[in-house]
């Protein structure tokens, strides 16, 4: 995925770089906490500002051209939906199947608290591994060039 953006700030080996929000990237969880906005539903921002490898050596102010491999946004996309998702059908199953064994009167509250539970356990999961994440080369687009 390639997009272009504007540098707005430097730090070492990163930029921040505004770019203009691709129907892709819509609330990906990409971005930095403090850059969110709250939101109506029907809403969203038509520029954000990501991190991004700095390699091409830009500076504040200069248009640059952002490289994103199409893999990692989709591997992004499977753990941020799919995982939860896989992991609370396991749960609803799983809860169905020892539901009895643990003495619920019916099977489809022991399917709805393991599901649950298995949810929250999946979310956790990932937000534990957030920050190991964030700091992945794989996961955040580069600077290839410089446009001025």
């Amino acid at each position: 995925m390639q997009q272009v953006g504007v540098v707005v700030a430097t730090a070492g080996d990163r930029a921040k770089v505004k770019v203009c929000r691709a129907t892709a990237c819509s609330h990906c969880g990409r971005c930095p906490e403090g850059e969110r906005h709250t939101l109506s539903l029907f809403e969203s921002p038509k520029e954000i500002v990501v991190d991004a490898y700095n390699e091409a050596g830009a500076g504040e102010g200069q248009a640059v051209e952002l490289v994103a491999p199409d893999g990692s946004i989709l591997l992004a996309a499977f753990l941020a939906y799919m995982v939860p998702l896989i992991a609370f059908f396991i749960g609803a199953f799983l809860g169905n199947w020892l539901a009895p064994a643990l003495g619920f009167a019916a099977a489809q509250v022991g399917s709805i608290l393991f599901g649950l539970l298995f949810l929250a356990a999946a979310y956790g999961l990932l937000r534990w591994k957030n920050k190991a994440l964030r700091e992945s080369r794989r996961f955040l687009p580069t600077i290839v060039r410089v446009l001025n």
